[in-house]
């Protein structure tokens, strides 16, 4: 089944942006933009729910010690070159 590109609509663009930041769905936008909504939005949960499944979250987290004393290193001072 292919599907044909199109720009979005204006309802569309409106809930995709909605999606992103995860504000609530405009109910008054069209049937379209709801589903432009909903396919982002499960999309964005499942990459969140990938994301913490790589990480083993009952085990502790071990810094290297480069890592750890980064913190305490001074930034450089900007030079000037004649």
């Amino acid at each position: 089944m292919e599907q044909q590109i199109r720009p979005l609509t204006y309802d569309e663009r409106k809930a995709a942006e909605a999606a992103f930041r995860r504000a609530p769905f405009d109910p008054q936008l069209s049937e379209s933009a709801r589903k432009v909504y909903l396919g982002i939005s499960s999309a964005m949960a499942n990459k969140r729910n990938e994301a913490f499944q790589e990480f083993d979250l009952s085990q502790p987290v071990i810094m290297s010690k480069r890592a750890s004393t980064e913190s305490h290193i001074r930034p450089r001072t900007k030079s000037t070159f004649s």
